[in-house]
């Protein structure tokens, strides 16, 4: 198994897991190439954000996407991690506690004090377990502007 930052030959993958991810959570799909074209900017860094994939030879089998920014109530930079997802078949053997890791060492290397997620009931345990404690639950409003 390698651990390693994303580059742009990743991208069609990560949007696959990301979308298989989201289709898990019951979700609708992304538009493959607006999706691809967001994930290569966050690989060429015209985000402040990294993205972290564990591929098993070629095949892209983790992805952990992490963005950077400050907040006045962490006293500076934090992390969240905005994507986690691992294929089914590569679950419980600690591939997503490395990924998570690995984005957390960027983070650490980004001079962040904390990682944030949010993430669905059937996941806490597996983040509770690698060192995350419940602060609260995430929502969101979808902005329609100019439509």
């Amino acid at each position: 198994m390698n651990i390693r930052f994303a580059n742009t030959d990743d991208a069609e993958q990560i949007v696959k897991a990301i979308n298989d991810l989201i289709m898990e959570l019951g979700g609708t799909t992304l538009p493959l190439a607006e999706a691809e074209v967001m994930c290569e900017r966050v690989i060429a860094g015209d985000s402040d954000g990294a993205i972290v994939v564990a591929k098993d030879g070629d095949q892209l089998v983790g992805v952990c996407t992490v963005s950077f920014q400050d907040a006045i109530r962490t006293l500076g930079k934090y992390a969240i991690i905005q994507e986690m997802y691992v294929a089914p078949e590569h679950r419980n053997g600690g591939l997503g506690a490395q990924l998570v890791d690995a984005a957390a060492e960027e983070a650490v290397n980004r001079e962040c004090k904390i990682v944030e997620l949010g993430t669905s009931p059937d996941a806490e345990r597996f983040y509770e377990r690698i060192g995350f404690t419940q602060v609260g639950r995430r929502l969101r409003r979808v902005l329609n502007f100019g439509e």
